[in-house]
């Protein structure tokens, strides 16, 4: 159950416990067939995490201190969505874009995931933001049936620049608020 879960903005003390969690999840992913392509050099690097957390943009969700899950979520952009055919018609700032969400592999199944996303949602809502971006590289399957079951819609698949990845095709998900 998600009731278990503290769920809040990560401060300035948390990095160490958000490093070793990524640490982990990546160390975890590995063997998986539907990898996302992190790594613990290039994403999500320390100075991304870092300048996140100093930003006020990265929320965790901890169990007895340990972070068992976070997400990046702002309103930075990779150039490729201004290409993007959305449903929701929203310019720079209108919209929130989710980024390096993972749970770890120990509490997956539970809502966590479900929780952290309907607080983005509900927190873009509140804000008059009209909708709720992301991407998918296309190797990481069941994060995209997940982000469908949630409710987002699957505009596009593009090819994206990331300097970590370099070119790679990405899922295009939107949930309209």
């Amino acid at each position: 159950m998600t009731s278990e879960y503290d769920i809040r903005l990560a401060v300035a003390a948390d990095f160490s416990a958000i490093r070793s969690f990524y640490n982990q999840l990546i160390d975890d992913m590995l063997s998986w067939k539907h990898h996302p392509m992190w790594d613990k050099e290039g994403h999500p690097s320390d100075a991304y995490l870092q300048a996140a957390v100093d930003a006020g943009q990265l929320w965790v969700a901890c169990v007895a201190g340990e972070v068992v899950a976070a997400l990046i979520v702002n309103h930075d952009a990779n150039e490729g969505y201004f290409s993007t055919p959305w449903k929701v018609s929203a310019a720079a700032g209108e919209f929130s874009v989710v980024h390096a969400f993972g749970v770890s592999t120990r509490h997956q199944g539970r809502g966590l995931g479900t929780a952290m996303m309907q607080g983005v949602i509900d927190r873009a809502r509140a804000a008059g933001e009209k909708a709720v971006r992301l991407d998918v590289i296309d190797l990481n399957l069941p994060a995209a049936r997940a982000y469908t079951r949630l409710g987002f819609y699957k505009c596009a698949e593009i090819r994206l620049y990331y300097p970590e990845v370099g070119w790679q095709l990405f899922h295009m998900y939107e949930y309209a608020l």
